[in-house]
Parts: C-alpha cells; sequence; structure tokens
C-alpha cells in the first residue's frame, strides 16, 4: 500500500474497523470519543467529504496518515502504511474525497469580513511561510456561522466580489467564483502578466521576491491573474489578450500542465512556462517551503 490508496480508505470506515462508532453524524460530520484519548464527551470529528479528522481538545487533525502517526505512536509513514494496510483489507475504496463546498456555502451565517489579524490565522500564514505584510497586504479576516458553530479563515477576493476561503481544514469559496486580477503598483496595465494557480502561489511569489529569489521571480513589472481554480481558465482567457507577455506559474501536476498547454496554444510565442523555474516541486508554496515532490 502507498501514500496515495491509503488516502483513499474512509476514515469513517477506518475507525469502524478499529472498534470505534460515531455518537453523532450529521450533514457528513461525524463525531466520536476520541480514539487518541479517554474522554467522556465526543471532541473527535470527521469530516467525511473532505475524510479529514480534526481532534478539538488536543488540537491536532489531518488526513488518514497523520491519524495513523498517532494512533501507532510512530513517525515512520512506511510503518503506518503497514499497520494500516493490516487491517484496511475490508475497508471500501473510494476515488477521492471532495468537500461539499456548494452546501458549505449556502450554510454560512452572519458572514462577516474584517481586517487579516487573528493568531491562529497568522500562524497558518507563518507556517507556510507567508510574508506576513504580504499576507495583511492583499488578504481578509472572515468569521462566519455554520451549522451553530463559528468559524473564521482567510479570505481573498475575486471579481465577482466573492471571497476565496481559506484555513488550515478548510478550503472552500464564498460568494461567486472567479479568478482576481491584481494591477502592479506602476501606472497602467502592464506589458507582462503572471498567470497563478492559488492565492496561496500569488503570496508565495510576492514573498519571494521580497527575499530577492532571481531563480523564481521575473526583474520585470507584472500584473497578476489568480485563477482560484483552473476551472477559471475561460475568465482568465479574456483579461490575457492585452498582454504581450504571459508568464504561467501553475502547478506541476497534470491539471497544471494542461492548463499551461491551453494558454500556450492560444498566445504562442507570448506564453512562457514558468513552472521550469521550481521543476522538483509542486507548486510554488512548496517551493517557499522547500518541500520537493
Amino acid at each position: 500500500m502507498n501514500i496515495l490508496e491509503a488516502k483513499q480508505i474512509r476514515i469513517v470506515d477506518y475507525l469502524r474497523l478499529l472498534g470505534h462508532e460515531p455518537r453523532k453524524a450529521q450533514g457528513g460530520q461525524y463525531w466520536y470519543l476520541s480514539p487518541l484519548r479517554e474522554e467522556k464527551t465526543p471532541s473527535f470529528k470527521v469530516n467525511d467529504h473532505r475524510n479529514e479528522w480534526y481532534d478539538f481538545a488536543m488540537a491536532q487533525g489531518g488526513d488518514i496518515i497523520d491519524l495513523g502517526k498517532l494512533l501507532f505512536g510512530t513517525s515512520s509513514i512506511e510503518e503506518v502504511l503497514r499497520k494500516i494496510e493490516g487491517r484496511a483489507c475490508a475497508c471500501p475504496r473510494t476515488p477521492s474525497f471532495t468537500p461539499s463546498h456548494e452546501r458549505v456555502k449556502e450554510e454560512m451565517r452572519n458572514v462577516e469580513v474584517t481586517v487579516l489579524g487573528h493568531p491562529a490565522l497568522l500562524s497558518y500564514l507563518t507556517s507556510r511561510h507567508i510574508d506576513l505584510s504580504v499576507g495583511r497586504l492583499y488578504c481578509r479576516e472572515i468569521h462566519y456561522e455554520l451549522r451553530g458553530r463559528h468559524y473564521y479563515a482567510i479570505a481573498f477576493a475575486n471579481q465577482s466580489g466573492g471571497f476565496e476561503v481559506r484555513n488550515p481544514y478548510f478550503k472552500g469559496c464564498l460568494g461567486g467564483k472567479d479568478i482576481t486580477v491584481v494591477r502592479c503598483g506602476h501606472a497602467g496595465t502592464q506589458g507582462r502578466c503572471c498567470v497563478l494557480e492559488g492565492f496561496m502561489d500569488f503570496l508565495s511569489y510576492l514573498t519571494l521576491q521580497g527575499k530577492g529569489d532571481k531563480t523564481v521571480c521575473l526583474d520585470e513589472p507584472c500584473d497578476f491573474v489568480v485563477l482560484n481554480s483552473v476551472h477559471n481558465l475561460k475568465k482568465c482567457l479574456a483579461r490575457l489578450d492585452c498582454y504581450q507577455h504571459v508568464h504561467c506559474y501553475l502547478d506541476n501536476d497534470l491539471a497544471g500542465r494542461k492548463t499551461e498547454e491551453t494558454i500556450a496554444g492560444l498566445y504562442g510565442e507570448r506564453e512562457t512556462d514558468e513552472s521550469t523555474r521550481y521543476a522538483g516541486y509542486k507548486d510554488l508554496n512548496d517551493y517557499l517551503l522547500g518541500r520537493s515532490q
């Protein structure tokens, strides 16, 4: 069993094999007495849409690999995979787990957008090595109620007045899904535009630029288009016609390559695939973190 195969196992099914049944289940959220310690009130939650867990008392969470490390008392991924495989033969496999963002968005209540400043959100940006001055400049802080509980996250505005919403345990969108266009500080539209997949890539680029990184960053002033999803490619294309040079900083995966190929097919020599600058890394944030594939 490899990591990908392990992550296709439902945590809910795996916990059942270990003898743990949920005390409450609603809307794809399963609550348990923690399998990691003794307790009388359920504080261990599994998000079945994302196939992720979170222990509120321990303030820890993650995927099935992270859970296995704590269950089996080891930091060895190889050992965790062996132990999961030993018990998981009866678990059904699923192709992938994707969050039901539309349903979550519809259920959000009492939404408030404010200046980014919550210590936990700033700590999250720091964990991603994002310069906090960059994060505060381009991001906001959003608070909302969901199914009777209060949540908060980092918010990044898009062209439709919506927000990309992110915290360590949730990634979604509030309002209309759209691209984000960021003009360079210089007057007027620039001759160059950088196309990035997500706002964490955008923040990573600016952080690297601030560090004087010449391996990834361009010397020339550039505008930026953040896709916020490769599914927004059509909305992006209409914005690129006015640029003499289009620099694609997309993910080094299949979706990123196909998106870059589409842009290259339309703009020919005006387009440059910049993903080679961080070859060996999935995206710009992984490059910033030094976390190679």
